[in-house]
Protein backbone atom coordinates (compact mmCIF):
# COMPACT_ATOMS: atom_id res chain seq x y z
CA UNK A 1 0.00 0.00 0.00
CA UNK A 2 1.50 3.25 -0.89
CA UNK A 3 1.71 6.02 1.47
CA UNK A 4 0.42 9.89 0.57
CA UNK A 5 3.71 12.05 1.95
CA UNK A 6 2.68 15.07 3.86
CA UNK A 7 4.10 17.59 1.04
CA UNK A 8 1.60 15.59 -1.34
CA UNK A 9 -1.34 15.52 1.19
CA UNK A 10 -0.82 19.22 1.71
CA UNK A 11 -0.58 20.21 -2.41
CA UNK A 12 -3.74 18.19 -2.78
CA UNK A 13 -5.59 20.05 0.22
CA UNK A 14 -4.45 23.45 -1.57
CA UNK A 15 -5.71 22.31 -4.95
CA UNK A 16 -8.93 21.26 -3.01
CA UNK A 17 -9.47 24.53 -1.77
CA UNK A 18 -8.51 26.55 -4.63
CA UNK A 19 -11.27 24.88 -6.45
CA UNK A 20 -13.78 25.38 -3.98
CA UNK A 21 -13.46 21.80 -2.31
CA UNK A 22 -12.43 20.35 1.46
CA UNK A 23 -9.82 17.48 0.65
CA UNK A 24 -12.56 15.22 1.62
CA UNK A 25 -14.43 16.57 -1.35
CA UNK A 26 -16.89 18.49 0.90
CA UNK A 27 -17.13 22.45 -0.10
CA UNK A 28 -15.70 25.29 1.77
CA UNK A 29 -16.94 28.44 2.79
CA UNK A 30 -16.90 30.65 -0.63
CA UNK A 31 -14.45 33.20 -0.31
CA UNK A 32 -15.05 36.37 1.62
CA UNK A 33 -18.00 35.01 3.35
CA UNK A 34 -19.21 37.18 6.06
CA UNK A 35 -19.92 34.17 8.51
CA UNK A 36 -16.13 32.88 8.44
CA UNK A 37 -14.76 34.68 11.36
CA UNK A 38 -10.68 35.88 11.51
CA UNK A 39 -9.89 32.88 13.65
CA UNK A 40 -11.26 30.63 10.54
CA UNK A 41 -14.29 29.24 12.87
CA UNK A 42 -17.70 29.07 10.83
CA UNK A 43 -20.18 31.25 12.46
CA UNK A 44 -23.88 30.19 13.20
CA UNK A 45 -26.82 32.62 15.05
CA UNK A 46 -29.34 30.29 16.05
CA UNK A 47 -32.44 31.00 18.18
CA UNK A 48 -32.38 29.39 21.62
CA UNK A 49 -34.37 26.71 21.09
CA UNK A 50 -31.93 24.86 18.62
CA UNK A 51 -28.77 25.99 20.28
CA UNK A 52 -27.96 22.40 21.61
CA UNK A 53 -28.91 20.40 18.44
CA UNK A 54 -26.60 22.80 16.69
CA UNK A 55 -23.88 22.22 18.70
CA UNK A 56 -24.94 18.15 18.11
CA UNK A 57 -24.91 18.52 14.71
CA UNK A 58 -21.58 20.89 14.26
CA UNK A 59 -19.68 17.72 16.47
CA UNK A 60 -21.12 15.17 13.57
CA UNK A 61 -19.92 17.25 10.72
CA UNK A 62 -16.81 18.04 12.80
CA UNK A 63 -16.13 14.11 12.90
CA UNK A 64 -15.73 13.69 8.99
CA UNK A 65 -14.36 17.22 8.75
CA UNK A 66 -11.44 17.83 11.21
CA UNK A 67 -10.43 21.22 9.94
CA UNK A 68 -13.46 23.05 10.55
CA UNK A 69 -14.77 25.20 13.30
CA UNK A 70 -17.46 26.75 14.35
CA UNK A 71 -18.93 29.14 16.88
CA UNK A 72 -21.86 29.21 17.88
CA UNK A 73 -24.11 32.44 19.12
CA UNK A 74 -27.47 32.15 21.14
CA UNK A 75 -30.27 34.56 20.28
CA UNK A 76 -33.80 34.10 18.63
CA UNK A 77 -35.80 33.42 15.90
CA UNK A 78 -35.42 37.63 14.67
CA UNK A 79 -31.55 37.67 15.28
CA UNK A 80 -30.67 34.24 13.68
CA UNK A 81 -32.76 35.16 10.31
CA UNK A 82 -31.19 39.05 10.79
CA UNK A 83 -27.46 37.56 11.09
CA UNK A 84 -28.66 35.36 8.11
CA UNK A 85 -29.56 38.27 5.79
CA UNK A 86 -26.60 40.29 6.29
CA UNK A 87 -24.40 36.71 5.94
CA UNK A 88 -23.14 36.71 9.64
CA UNK A 89 -23.94 33.59 9.90
CA UNK A 90 -23.68 29.93 7.75
CA UNK A 91 -27.60 29.34 7.96
CA UNK A 92 -30.01 30.12 10.23
CA UNK A 93 -31.92 27.59 13.09
CA UNK A 94 -35.06 28.80 14.07
CA UNK A 95 -38.39 27.49 15.69
CA UNK A 96 -40.90 28.40 13.34
CA UNK A 97 -41.42 29.27 9.66
CA UNK A 98 -40.39 32.65 8.71
CA UNK A 99 -43.32 34.42 6.54
CA UNK A 100 -42.82 37.18 3.77
CA UNK A 101 -44.15 39.18 6.96
CA UNK A 102 -41.62 37.97 9.44
CA UNK A 103 -38.82 38.81 6.73
CA UNK A 104 -39.38 42.36 6.45
CA UNK A 105 -37.26 44.50 5.00
CA UNK A 106 -34.45 41.64 5.02
CA UNK A 107 -35.88 41.06 1.51
CA UNK A 108 -34.49 44.18 0.23
CA UNK A 109 -31.11 42.95 0.94
CA UNK A 110 -30.59 39.41 -0.19
CA UNK A 111 -33.62 37.26 -2.06
CA UNK A 112 -35.91 35.18 0.08
CA UNK A 113 -34.27 32.27 1.95
CA UNK A 114 -35.00 28.80 1.43
CA UNK A 115 -36.66 26.74 4.59
CA UNK A 116 -35.82 23.52 5.72
CA UNK A 117 -37.45 21.11 8.41
CA UNK A 118 -35.25 19.65 10.23
CA UNK A 119 -37.46 17.87 12.68
CA UNK A 120 -40.80 17.68 14.48
CA UNK A 121 -41.68 19.75 17.69
CA UNK A 122 -40.41 17.88 21.03
CA UNK A 123 -42.83 16.29 23.51
CA UNK A 124 -39.72 16.87 25.95
CA UNK A 125 -40.20 18.22 28.92
CA UNK A 126 -38.03 21.92 28.64
CA UNK A 127 -38.05 21.91 24.92
CA UNK A 128 -38.31 25.76 23.49
CA UNK A 129 -40.72 24.17 20.69
CA UNK A 130 -43.16 21.70 21.81
CA UNK A 131 -46.16 19.98 20.25
CA UNK A 132 -49.51 21.97 20.82
CA UNK A 133 -52.41 20.93 22.61
CA UNK A 134 -56.03 21.17 23.62
CA UNK A 135 -56.91 20.53 26.93
CA UNK A 136 -60.99 20.89 28.71
CA UNK A 137 -61.70 21.06 32.73
CA UNK A 138 -62.19 17.32 33.68
CA UNK A 139 -66.18 18.02 34.38
CA UNK A 140 -66.35 18.65 30.25
CA UNK A 141 -67.26 15.36 28.24
CA UNK A 142 -66.22 16.47 25.19
CA UNK A 143 -64.08 13.77 23.88
CA UNK A 144 -62.78 14.78 20.85
CA UNK A 145 -62.72 18.01 18.23
CA UNK A 146 -61.48 18.95 14.89
CA UNK A 147 -59.42 21.38 13.33
CA UNK A 148 -62.57 23.05 11.53
CA UNK A 149 -64.11 23.23 15.21
CA UNK A 150 -61.15 24.51 17.17
CA UNK A 151 -60.88 27.44 14.29
CA UNK A 152 -64.54 27.81 15.04
CA UNK A 153 -63.97 28.01 18.90
CA UNK A 154 -60.91 30.25 19.02
CA UNK A 155 -60.99 32.36 15.63
CA UNK A 156 -63.28 34.72 14.47
CA UNK A 157 -64.85 35.13 11.06
CA UNK A 158 -64.41 31.42 9.44
CA UNK A 159 -66.79 30.68 6.81
CA UNK A 160 -68.61 27.78 9.01
CA UNK A 161 -69.18 30.59 11.50
CA UNK A 162 -67.57 30.86 14.96
CA UNK A 163 -68.67 28.39 17.67
CA UNK A 164 -69.88 30.21 21.21
CA UNK A 165 -71.27 27.52 22.95
CA UNK A 166 -70.77 23.71 24.11
CA UNK A 167 -73.81 23.13 22.47
CA UNK A 168 -72.69 24.42 19.07
CA UNK A 169 -69.58 22.02 19.56
CA UNK A 170 -71.95 19.00 19.60
CA UNK A 171 -72.42 18.69 24.07
CA UNK A 172 -75.90 18.01 25.42
CA UNK A 173 -77.63 18.47 28.29
CA UNK A 174 -76.00 20.83 30.99
CA UNK A 175 -73.06 22.16 28.97
CA UNK A 176 -75.15 22.75 25.74
CA UNK A 177 -76.03 26.35 26.71
CA UNK A 178 -72.90 26.80 28.54
CA UNK A 179 -70.33 29.47 26.43
CA UNK A 180 -67.35 28.28 25.52
CA UNK A 181 -63.91 30.08 27.18
CA UNK A 182 -61.44 30.16 25.41
CA UNK A 183 -57.50 30.37 26.59
CA UNK A 184 -54.43 30.56 25.35
CA UNK A 185 -50.74 32.03 24.32
CA UNK A 186 -50.83 35.53 23.06
CA UNK A 187 -51.65 35.84 19.47
CA UNK A 188 -48.65 38.00 18.63
CA UNK A 189 -45.13 37.93 19.04
CA UNK A 190 -45.26 41.75 20.40
CA UNK A 191 -45.67 39.89 23.60
CA UNK A 192 -43.24 39.15 25.66
CA UNK A 193 -44.09 35.36 26.32
CA UNK A 194 -42.47 31.78 26.72
CA UNK A 195 -43.66 31.00 23.22
CA UNK A 196 -43.36 33.68 20.99
CA UNK A 197 -44.09 32.93 17.64
CA UNK A 198 -46.90 29.97 18.92
CA UNK A 199 -49.25 33.10 18.06
CA UNK A 200 -48.78 33.23 14.44
CA UNK A 201 -48.41 29.33 13.78
CA UNK A 202 -51.88 29.10 15.39
CA UNK A 203 -53.69 31.98 12.97
CA UNK A 204 -51.22 31.11 9.51
CA UNK A 205 -50.64 27.81 9.76
CA UNK A 206 -54.00 26.48 11.46
CA UNK A 207 -56.67 29.13 11.62
CA UNK A 208 -56.56 30.26 7.83
CA UNK A 209 -55.18 33.80 8.80
CA UNK A 210 -58.28 34.57 11.20
CA UNK A 211 -57.50 36.84 14.10
CA UNK A 212 -58.24 35.12 17.62
CA UNK A 213 -62.26 36.17 19.04
CA UNK A 214 -63.11 38.74 21.21
CA UNK A 215 -63.04 36.27 23.60
CA UNK A 216 -60.44 34.32 23.95
CA UNK A 217 -57.90 35.19 26.99
CA UNK A 218 -54.25 35.31 25.88
CA UNK A 219 -51.65 34.16 28.62
CA UNK A 220 -48.03 34.63 28.74
CA UNK A 221 -46.74 30.88 30.28
CA UNK A 222 -48.48 27.43 29.46
CA UNK A 223 -48.85 26.75 33.14
CA UNK A 224 -50.65 29.52 33.86
CA UNK A 225 -53.45 28.21 30.69
CA UNK A 226 -53.34 24.84 32.47
CA UNK A 227 -53.91 26.20 35.96
CA UNK A 228 -57.05 28.47 34.49
CA UNK A 229 -58.46 25.37 32.57
CA UNK A 230 -58.52 23.34 35.73
CA UNK A 231 -60.72 25.99 37.60
CA UNK A 232 -63.09 27.15 35.33
CA UNK A 233 -65.50 23.70 33.77
CA UNK A 234 -66.85 25.77 30.42
CA UNK A 235 -63.20 26.96 29.49
CA UNK A 236 -61.05 25.19 26.79
CA UNK A 237 -57.33 26.29 26.36
CA UNK A 238 -54.16 25.57 23.89
CA UNK A 239 -51.36 24.27 25.65
CA UNK A 240 -48.05 22.49 25.39
CA UNK A 241 -47.85 18.82 25.17
CA UNK A 242 -44.29 19.28 27.33
CA UNK A 243 -45.66 20.70 29.90
CA UNK A 244 -47.29 18.72 33.06
CA UNK A 245 -50.96 19.32 32.75
CA UNK A 246 -52.44 18.66 35.98
CA UNK A 247 -55.72 18.32 36.52
CA UNK A 248 -57.06 19.20 33.33
CA UNK A 249 -58.21 16.22 30.42
CA UNK A 250 -56.40 16.10 27.09
CA UNK A 251 -58.53 16.06 23.72
CA UNK A 252 -58.13 14.36 20.97
CA UNK A 253 -57.91 15.69 17.49
CA UNK A 254 -58.87 15.36 14.05
CA UNK A 255 -57.62 16.70 11.00
CA UNK A 256 -60.83 16.56 9.16
CA UNK A 257 -64.76 17.02 10.33
CA UNK A 258 -64.33 12.91 9.85
CA UNK A 259 -61.64 10.25 10.40
CA UNK A 260 -59.76 9.11 13.68
CA UNK A 261 -58.59 11.07 16.44
CA UNK A 262 -55.42 11.04 17.92
CA UNK A 263 -53.70 12.29 21.43
CA UNK A 264 -50.48 13.28 20.02
CA UNK A 265 -48.03 10.99 21.19
CA UNK A 266 -44.48 10.54 19.35
CA UNK A 267 -45.51 8.38 16.62
CA UNK A 268 -48.37 10.32 15.74
CA UNK A 269 -46.56 13.11 15.51
CA UNK A 270 -43.70 11.49 13.63
CA UNK A 271 -45.68 10.29 11.25
CA UNK A 272 -47.62 13.24 10.48
CA UNK A 273 -51.16 12.17 11.91
CA UNK A 274 -51.41 14.98 14.38
CA UNK A 275 -53.39 18.31 14.05
CA UNK A 276 -50.96 20.59 16.25
CA UNK A 277 -47.52 19.29 15.72
CA UNK A 278 -44.98 22.12 14.77
CA UNK A 279 -41.35 21.98 12.91
CA UNK A 280 -38.25 23.65 13.74
CA UNK A 281 -36.17 24.90 10.50
CA UNK A 282 -32.87 25.74 9.49
CA UNK A 283 -32.48 28.47 6.22
CA UNK A 284 -30.29 28.85 3.89
CA UNK A 285 -29.22 32.15 2.57
CA UNK A 286 -30.08 33.19 -1.19
CA UNK A 287 -28.16 36.47 -2.07
CA UNK A 288 -29.91 38.67 -5.01
CA UNK A 289 -28.78 36.47 -8.61
CA UNK A 290 -26.86 33.93 -6.84
CA UNK A 291 -27.46 30.15 -5.75
CA UNK A 292 -28.03 28.32 -2.66
CA UNK A 293 -24.38 28.85 -0.42
CA UNK A 294 -22.40 25.53 -1.37
CA UNK A 295 -20.99 24.74 2.27
CA UNK A 296 -24.60 25.49 4.05
CA UNK A 297 -26.13 22.87 1.19
CA UNK A 298 -23.64 20.44 2.32
CA UNK A 299 -24.49 20.87 6.20
CA UNK A 300 -28.04 20.59 5.35
CA UNK A 301 -27.11 17.41 3.59
CA UNK A 302 -25.84 15.70 6.68
CA UNK A 303 -28.35 16.91 8.77
CA UNK A 304 -31.00 15.54 6.79
CA UNK A 305 -28.78 12.17 6.58
CA UNK A 306 -29.84 8.70 9.36
CA UNK A 307 -27.01 10.45 10.68
CA UNK A 308 -28.13 13.81 11.57
CA UNK A 309 -32.06 12.65 12.41
CA UNK A 310 -30.09 10.56 14.84
CA UNK A 311 -28.33 13.43 16.27
CA UNK A 312 -31.34 15.34 16.43
CA UNK A 313 -33.30 13.28 18.17
CA UNK A 314 -30.77 12.25 20.60
CA UNK A 315 -29.79 15.90 21.71
CA UNK A 316 -31.42 16.23 24.94
CA UNK A 317 -34.65 18.47 23.93
CA UNK A 318 -35.98 15.88 22.05
CA UNK A 319 -37.38 17.15 18.69
CA UNK A 320 -38.80 13.86 16.67
CA UNK A 321 -37.41 13.08 13.69
CA UNK A 322 -39.01 13.41 10.05
CA UNK A 323 -40.40 10.79 8.17
CA UNK A 324 -39.14 8.92 5.03
CA UNK A 325 -41.91 11.14 3.78
CA UNK A 326 -40.61 14.36 4.75
CA UNK A 327 -36.99 13.90 4.46
CA UNK A 328 -37.24 13.10 0.26
CA UNK A 329 -39.15 16.76 0.41
CA UNK A 330 -36.58 18.51 1.99
CA UNK A 331 -33.72 16.68 0.46
CA UNK A 332 -35.25 17.52 -3.24
CA UNK A 333 -35.07 21.55 -2.00
CA UNK A 334 -31.25 21.09 -2.29
CA UNK A 335 -31.25 20.28 -5.53
CA UNK A 336 -32.00 23.87 -6.45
Amino acid sequence: MHRIQPAVALLLAVTAAVKGQSPNSSPVPREHAAYVMPNGSIQIVTCAALSGVVKALNALYTSTHPNTKFSVLEGDNYSAMAALTFDRSAFAPVGSEFTRIGLGDNLKIAAEPVGFRIAHASLTLGAGVPALGIIVNPANPIASLSLTQLTRIFAVGGPSGDIATWGQAGLKGDFSERQVRPIGPFPSDYLDSEDPQVGEFLSTDKMGGLNMNHTYLPMAHYSDIIQRVGEDPAAIGITALNRPLGRVKLVALKNADTGPAVQGTAAEIAAGRYPLDRFVYIYLRVGKGMPLDEFGKDYMRMVLSEAGQRAISTESAGYIPLNAGELAEERAKLDR
